[in-house]
């Protein structure tokens, strides 16, 4: 009888050890699976940062140049503007006018 108290008390024991070895790795492995999450959470949150940097950057230059083109149909709609254009562009003249071409040539 007392052996079989003993051999009992001897398994609960190598129970408890056992089960507290099982849980001392479930308890790291959950730290490990944690700690990874934390770090690739993170990482994501850098880079969504970056990447709303870059398109508020890209955004406003989008912007100005919608602008700058919104000045330059303005400016089209411009009967002198056009003339001026087609005159610096395009060599046109007026009537009786003569154009000289007298641009820097670099020989």
């Amino acid at each position: 009888m007392e052996q079989q108290a003993q051999r009992l008390k001897r398994k609960r024991r190598g129970l408890l050890r056992r089960l507290t070895v099982f849980g001392v790795i479930v308890l790291m492995f959950a730290v490990l699976v944690t700690s990874a999450l934390w770090s690739q959470s993170s990482s994501l949150k850098e880079k969504k940062e970056e990447k709303k940097v870059a398109l508020e950057k890209e955004l406003k230059q989008l912007q100005t140049k919608q602008e700058d083109i919104s000045d330059e149909i303005k400016k089209l709609k411009s009967k002198e503007y056009v003339l001026e254009l087609a005159r610096r562009d395009y060599y046109m003249s007026k009537k009786g006018e003569k154009i000289f071409d007298v641009g820097n040539k670099s020989d």
